[in-house]
């Protein structure tokens, strides 16, 4: 039946072929207008199930905070004043746009400044007071002294307290006082490095703004204002530079679409001339390519219209498609050229492609789809869009190759641009004999398979997960590394922070005692820097109130001293003169920070690490001291990018076997559904699966690094050699019985070779790439593709002489 509808395809192709090409520019014209729209993420949670804790924590802080990015102008001369004058002028600049929410230079602290007694603790007060308390005495006898010119004592019988002018005060919290109340108030926190010579205007978005063309948009607008703004003559050796979260996703972004393209025209100019050595043929680049191109932007519309976009891995699937798509053209032209030079006619070879090279290539794209779509069934959300974007890809891609491929030959046929009378130089002449049917060299493939075997057992288990993700991304470049550095001169604390939200103050307070118990008695593993919440600038009123007392009776004291002095006692009396404190009175940035958006209720605090969250071994024990904590029999979440990838990375671990047996067995499965042989189908199997094992076994023993991202490439490693194992068994089979292996070797084989070849330059264009993931993909392709067509061309022959000499056999020839 199949064949039958097959033979009818192939005659509609050739009545019809320009009709079918304008078919397919409408449909590819419908598909390209959806995918150029197509949106590209850079998150980290676009990678994990959108029900993970991780993520669904994450977004809740995002929504509070109205998101914690910020683009930050970093400017560095010899001289401090030059510093903050160029970022006060950026700021003037940069509030013109619309996306600006606010940008400030330094923190109004003036509220907190006259507070800060209220700041302290309360047995701090305390000790304060007793101290004020025994010097007031004989600060009083030292002002009289000072004035009768003899020493003095004095007994203040009220309050029952003596003073004698010859004690000398001492108390070094006194002093601290009296050294921070004096001269001129500090009411303002400038964002500059301990030696002034760095300042910092921090810019924040409208929330809102948080797409890649916000983003970009945003950066290169302030990028704009700080070039204007050099155009003019600075002096001091002025330095600026743009840094921020922000700035860094677009650095990534930038790098991830750079390498992109450069992989993609670096595989394209690679596999046109490979196409063209193999084949002498010019006409062979627009057969094979334009319906790979087309197949691969039907692939991108498709996606845009159902997950919407693509993720930090799916974005690569160009890439990879192209070189899983590639196969069937090259199969096809072969084939069909080979009829040609044979004889046959236009129509003849063009029902021969379709029903021969097509059902062969119908089950490899059968089985490579239903491989990636098994994917779908895993947990880890990179692997489920992957699988369903590369499992739709092969069927689009298979749908153009046997629909544009035929027509588009029928075509160029009728054109006159197709040469069928030289019959080339190839790769690998099909003369050429390979001895398969030497027994000795059978015996050595197959003593070198089982030594592949037993050391791709020894290794593969001990292959190791990169943990440092800062490995996978790329590198940034130097002036966002510099400016990067001189912002950590000014904060310190870094952004590697976890946020906790939540709804009460009594909440806040509890969580507060809670990390505050963990810091002081976590000694053996400390992970937690400190934690900052409302409470360092609001306490409770009870709280409040205590302090208050205290400082109003302080405050008596500084009336009853300001007789003697009144300029010298007047500068404390912002600090005694003052009311309880509440979230009104704070200063914007604050309650931005610990508040949030005012449509969100809740508060935020922030957990600081203090160990590297590179490492994910070690983020992990932050991750357990901090990501869940149980307060009161109510359990609280932290948000952090950092604990998801701890997740993720223990999320992949799970499910990198889970996704490699689903691929195989799904592969498997479908094999034995199309050749129903049990043995037949273990001629196919045997090779590409050995390849994958001992691919699996030199990143065990040698590297590289297991990863979120290289992962990919195992199932993509699966799909394109069982596809050659399929092509070379069907074309055996229907050679019959006495079937010539080194001749389909040397045909259908030689384009095994070819697809696999340029399937290794479309990926080995990666190992250049900027991006430590990208470079690890292609590393792992080239090991991969490598192993496996060394297992195609040394086991597959010989696994075929052997079926070929059991299925000869009377007694055997049924069960075959």
């Amino acid at each position: 039946m199949l064949n039958n509808l097959a033979k009818s395809w192939a005659s509609l192709v050739c009545r019809h072929a320009i009709l079918i090409l304008i078919a397919a520019v409408a449909v590819t014209v419908f598909a390209f207008e959806h995918a150029r729209h197509i949106e590209v993420s850079t998150r980290l949670e676009a990678l994990m199930p959108q029900g993970a804790d991780s993520v669904k924590t994450l977004n809740e802080a995002l929504r509070k905070t109205g998101s914690f990015a910020s683009i930050q102008i970093v400017a560095h001369s010899d001289s401090p004043e030059t510093t903050l004058q160029f970022v006060k002028t950026a700021k003037t600049q940069i509030d013109t746009y619309d996306w600006v929410d606010s940008s400030q230079y330094f923190e109004d602290i003036d509220v907190l400044e006259s507070h800060k007694l209220l700041l302290l603790g309360l047995d701090e007060l305390l000790k304060l007071e007793k101290d004020v308390d025994e010097a007031y005495p004989n600060l009083i006898a030292q002002k009289i002294s000072e004035e009768v010119g003899a020493n003095v004592t004095l007994t203040l019988r009220d309050e029952h307290l003596e003073g004698d002018s010859r004690i000398k005060v001492k108390s070094e919290l006194l002093d601290k006082f009296s050294g921070q109340v004096s001269g001129t108030p500090q009411v303002q926190r400038m964002f500059v490095s301990e030696d002034e010579l760095t300042a910092i205007l921090v810019v924040w978005p409208k929330s809102g703004l948080e797409s890649l063309s916000d983003a970009k948009r945003m950066v290169d607008d302030t990028n704009l204002v700080v070039a204007q703004m050099l155009e003019t003559s600075w002096a001091d050796n002025l330095e600026v530079g743009v840094a921020g979260r922000i700035a860094n996703k677009v650095a990534q972004f930038d790098a991830i679409v750079g390498d992109v393209k450069f992989g993609l025209l670096g595989s394209i100019s690679l596999i046109t001339l490979l196409i063209i050595f193999s084949f002498r043929s010019l006409v062979a680049i627009p057969s094979i390519l334009i319906p790979l191109i087309i197949g691969i932007v039907w692939t991108m519309g498709i996606t845009a219209a159902t997950i919407g976009g693509l993720n930090l891995i799916t974005i690569f699937l160009a890439l990879i498609l192209f070189g899983l798509g590639i196969d069937f053209g090259i199969h096809n032209f072969s084939r069909y050229r080979e009829e040609r030079r044979s004889g046959k006619s236009v129509e003849q070879a063009i029902e021969i492609v379709i029903v021969s090279t097509g059902s062969a290539s119908l089950i490899a794209a059968a089985t490579t789809a239903l491989g990636f779509f098994s994917l779908m069934l895993t947990d880890f959300r990179a692997f489920t869009e992957f699988g369903f974007i590369a499992g739709t890809g092969i069927v689009t891609i298979y749908i153009s190759m046997y629909s544009i491929f035929p027509a588009l030959v029928v075509v160029m046929e009728k054109m006159g641009m197709w040469d069928t009378t030289l019959s080339g130089r190839h790769l690998l002449s099909k003369q050429t004999n390979l001895g398969i049917a030497d027994k000795n060299l059978q015996k050595t493939v197959l003593r070198g398979a089982l030594f592949l075997l037993v050391f791709s057992l020894i290794f593969a288990p001990q292959i190791s997960f990169e943990r440092n993700f800062k490995n996978l991304e790329a590198k940034q470049p130097l002036s966002l590394q510099l400016a990067n550095a001189q912002v950590r001169t000014v904060f310190p604390d870094g952004h590697d922070r976890a946020i906790i939200v939540v709804e009460t103050y009594d909440e806040l307070e509890a969580l507060d005692a809670y990390f505050k118990n963990l810091i002081a008695t976590d000694t053996e593993t400390p992970t937690i820097k400190k934690i900052s919440s409302l409470l360092d600038f609001i306490p409770n009123q009870d709280d409040q109130k205590k302090r208050l007392e205290v400082i109003k009776r302080l405050d008596k004291r500084a009336a009853a001293l300001k007789g003697f002095g009144p300029e010298e006692f007047s500068s404390v009396g912002r600090y005694l003169s003052i009311e309880d404190l509440n979230v009104s009175d704070l200063p914007g940035v604050i309650k931005r920070t610990y508040i949030g958006v005012d449509d969100q209720p809740g508060y935020l605090m922030y957990i600081y690490n203090s160990v590297s969250m590179d490492d994910s071994a070690v983020a992990r024990l932050f991750y357990n001291d901090a990501a869940l904590v149980t307060v009161n029999g109510k359990q609280y979440a932290s948000a952090s990018e950092s604990f998801i990838f701890v997740e993720m990375l223990a999320l992949m671990k799970a499910d990198a076997l889970k996704a490699i047996l689903l691929v195989i067995a799904a592969t498997t499965i479908l094999v034995f559904v199309f050749i129903r042989s049990f043995w037949g189908s273990m001629v196919v199997l045997i090779p590409p699966l050995l390849g994958v094992l001992v691919t699996l076994g030199i990143m065990g023993a040698f590297g590289p690094r297991l990863s979120i991202m290289n992962m990919v490439i195992l199932p993509s490693l699966i799909g394109i050699s069982v596809d050659n194992s399929i092509h070379i068994f069907h074309r055996f089979i229907k050679a019959g019985k006495k079937a010539d292996i080194a001749f389909i070797m040397n045909s259908t084989g030689r384009a095994a070779l070819i697809t696999t070849l340029t399937t290794l330059f479309g990926f080995g264009g990666m190992v250049t790439a900027s991006m430590g993931g990208l470079r690890s993909m292609g590393i792992l392709a080239i090991i991969g593709f490598i192993a496996c067509l060394v297992m195609t061309w040394t086991l597959l022959p010989v696994l075929l002489e052997i079926y070929q000499k059991w299925a000869s056999k009377p007694t055997k020839r049924k069960s075959a």
